[in-house]
């Protein structure tokens, strides 16, 4: 599921991307943001990480896993805890393709 602007205001409450997804109760419920806190917070102030890290090794080459610890970062984004970077600046979590690093909100 991807995130999308008109849910910008309500995205902790988001439960399901769609009918389809509601239907079969796939739900953004996952442990991934806790992860990615935990991994960040045993790190320096200034260290970051790739969401990838949080992944075991056998889902790391799973593009769907590395989508959830994607989503898992923009929502940490919305919640004001972390931020997303591309080349070393913060960049909007909408709008990013490609590789990107994760470091607690400043």
């Amino acid at each position: 599921m991807e995130w999308r602007k008109k849910w910008e205001k309500t995205w902790d409450t988001v439960k399901y991307c769609g009918e389809k997804c509601r239907r079969s109760k796939q739900t953004l419920e996952n442990d991934y943001e806790t992860k990615i806190l935990a991994l960040l917070r045993r790190r320096a102030s200034n260290l970051t990480i790739c969401p990838s890290e949080i992944l075991p090794e056998d889902l790391k080459s799973n593009p769907l896993e590395m989508e959830n610890a994607r989503q898992a970062a923009r929502r940490l984004v919305h919640a004001e805890q972390i931020e997303i970077l591309q080349k070393g600046k913060v960049i909007d979590p909408s709008a990013f393709r490609g590789p990107i690093r994760l470091r607690l909100k400043k």
